[in-house]
């Protein structure tokens, strides 16, 4: 009891002190690059620094839409495009931050399912839902606006790590071995994770 007691109160104390953090990961779903990020950063994050930031997954990478969303060509084929609409589409339904980390965190993944459904039925999102979802016109728009988004940064690699909503090379650079030491120095924490 004692013990638990302490880690909430060295938890409330770290959050006290953190200043907000915004992070958008520009990513694709078959994109090895953006598996390495997922296992070798994100996941690795301890999950005190989890909590300091605020996340955004757009799944998109560099793709590009035909004819409005009528249909859709990505840099690793059908397949990843598929995987990108079903990942906004349960990125879409998950209740909080956690809930998408573990989802993304399972599917992008080099023994992850390819079409998306093993991780979604494991984050515990509604199926039919999320199927609705990705056989109808909201998956489209939600790839659109990953499209408009990824346009306005127009990256150069995938992943793309934005902080606080202004792209940055030089955290871009870094974020792809760094990542937990870019959060500590923009939260201004020093301590645990950092």
């Amino acid at each position: 009891m004692k013990q638990s007691l302490a880690a909430i109160l060295l938890l409330a104390a770290f959050a006290v002190n953190a200043q907000a953090v915004t992070v958008d990961v520009y990513y694709a779903h078959l994109c090895p690059d953006s598996v390495r990020w997922v296992q070798d950063q994100l996941l690795t994050l301890n999950p005190t620094l989890l909590n300091a930031i605020t996340l955004d997954f757009i799944p998109f990478g560099k793709a590009q839409s035909v004819n409005n969303g009528q249909s859709f060509i990505c840099q690793h084929g059908p397949a990843e495009c598929e995987g990108n609409r079903v990942q906004s589409c349960i990125l879409n339904l998950l209740p909080n931050q956690q809930a998408k980390v573990n989802y993304v965190g399972c599917q992008m993944s080099f023994t992850a399912d390819p079409r998306g459904w093993e991780c979604a039925f494991r984050s515990g999102v509604n199926l039919n839902a999320a199927e609705s979802c990705v056989e109808g016109t909201q998956g489209t728009t939600l790839q659109l606006e990953a499209e408009r988004r990824t346009q306005l940064i127009s990256p150069a690699f995938i992943p793309t790590i934005v902080f606080n909503g202004q792209f940055n090379q030089a955290l871009q650079d870094r974020s792809l071995t760094d990542f937990a030491g870019i959060i500590c120095e923009l939260a201004g924490l020093s301590g645990v994770g950092c």
